[in-house]
Parts: C-alpha cells; sequence; structure tokens
C-alpha cells in the first residue's frame, strides 16, 4: 500500500510538472501601454492633470519598471503549489527568472511614448489552459533592464523602481513648484485577465496592460516622507487591461 501511494504521488508530480513545461505553438504575447484614465490622450513627454483638490500637477518626466508578469492558471490545485513549493525559482540572477508563465525580463517604460504605443514585453509559452489573473511586479532595475534613459537624460534608474519629476501649482494659483519623487521599493499587483484561454483550437494570445497616469498623483501628499513609496503603490493600483486588448 505504502509503494503504490508513493508511485501516486511520483506520477502526480509528474503530470504536474509537465503542465510547467512550453508548449509548441502556445504563445502569449504581452505589452505595456501608458493612458489616461480621464480625459485625452496625450502626445507623449509633458502630462498636466488637475487634482480633485484644485492642484494642477504637471509631470515632466517619469519612468518606472516593471521587472515581471506571471501568468496565473484559474485552477491551481494543491498539488501545482506543493510542486511550486519544493521547486522555488533561483536566486542567482539579480533580477526575476523567466519561464513558460513568467517573463522575467525587466523593462524601464517612460512617459517621454505617447500614450496609446505599446511597448512589447515579450511572449510567453504557457501550457494550454485557461489563465484568471497576470501578476505584475514592479522593482528596482538593474544593469539588463530594457529601456534604461541614456546617460545624457540625467535620469538614473539604476537600482530604481520609479522616478517622477514635475511641477505643481496650488488651487489658488502661484508659481510653479518643482518635485522630484525617487523609489527603490517593490509593488505587486494582480490583474484580471478576461477570457483568456489556450487550446490548441486557439493557441495564440495578446494581452496589454495599461498604466494610466493621471491617477498616479491624485491623491498623494508630495511633502510626505514616504510620498514616493506611495506613488509606486498607485501606479501598480493604475494597472488595468487595455481596452484595445482583444
Amino acid at each position: 500500500m505504502i509503494r503504490s501511494s508513493r508511485l501516486g504521488w511520483l506520477l502526480l508530480v509528474w503530470g504536474l510538472s509537465a503542465c510547467g513545461e512550453r508548449v509548441d505553438g502556445m504563445r502569449v504575447t504581452l505589452g505595456l501601454e501608458h493612458r489616461a484614465a480621464h480625459g485625452v490622450q496625450a502626445a507623449g513627454g509633458e502630462r498636466s492633470f488637475t487634482r480633485a483638490d484644485g492642484q494642477t500637477l504637471t509631470l515632466t518626466r517619469g519612468y518606472v519598471t516593471l521587472g515581471s508578469v506571471e501568468l496565473k492558471p484559474c485552477d491551481e490545485a494543491l498539488g501545482w503549489r506543493l510542486l511550486k513549493a519544493l521547486s522555488p525559482i533561483g536566486t542567482a540572477h539579480a533580477h526575476s527568472v523567466g519561464s513558460p508563465l513568467k517573463l522575467g525580463t525587466p523593462f524601464v517604460s517612460g512617459l517621454e511614448r505617447p500614450d496609446g504605443n505599446v511597448l512589447p514585453l515579450g511572449t510567453l509559452r504557457p501550457p494550454p489552459g485557461r489563465y484568471c489573473r497576470a501578476r505584475l511586479t514592479f522593482e528596482p532595475a538593474d544593469a539588463d533592464a530594457e529601456g534604461l534613459p541614456g546617460a545624457d537624460s540625467g535620469v538614473d534608474m539604476l537600482d530604481h523602481t520609479l522616478w517622477l519629476e514635475g511641477t505643481r501649482v496650488p488651487a489658488g494659483g502661484g508659481e510653479p513648484q518643482p518635485f522630484r519623487l525617487v523609489t527603490s521599493n517593490i509593488a505587486t499587483v494582480d490583474v484580471v485577465l478576461d477570457g483568456l484561454t489556450l487550446s490548441e483550437d486557439e493557441p495564440t494570445a495578446e494581452r496589454t496592460f495599461a498604466l494610466a497616469w493621471d491617477t498616479w498623483l491624485a491623491a498623494v501628499d508630495l511633502e510626505s516622507a514616504g510620498a514616493a513609496a506611495s506613488v509606486l503603490d498607485t501606479v501598480a493600483r493604475s494597472v488595468a487591461m487595455s481596452s484595445a486588448t482583444p
């Protein structure tokens, strides 16, 4: 009986391991874009908006590092979770490690890109199945990150997750007051994937995530000690599926 139980467990683990293997022909192409949650699209560069408290904010430069994107199956059985616990991702690399379900290459996305202009993140080759969520992790950029600003930009994103510069004009008017928010914190958010099913009949899919830049500073106290970390959390919460996603 014990021998039979051990054999059954080994077969279960082997089967679950196979589920994590890439399957030829299955592809999910991912992208990232900026969009305003309210108002018109921006053509790139500076972006201005008026907060509910009457302050007018202008973002003159903005960069955020997306460290990884991981697809989450709709039904993760106990055995699958146990297998992942027994086979943790290695830590030898400076940034997240990729897998059939995870893009581990970090990308620095800047506001100089026009709204709606999609930054290609890469292609995953997951096994067939239904995927209900995508987990996006914003983390500090390393030397291998794609899209690092040039040395002459005055922005050093190495080891940084968020870099925002701009001005604000008080509700009653006055001279623009400059601000700069920089942090190396980490923020993670799960985004609902609507109808992402991969099968022999539908082996490919495309999904684009949108960052709503006009919500990042909507309520933060720019003079508070933790303003940059609070803004990064807001950046993560601003992620949604693009309306242009099929």
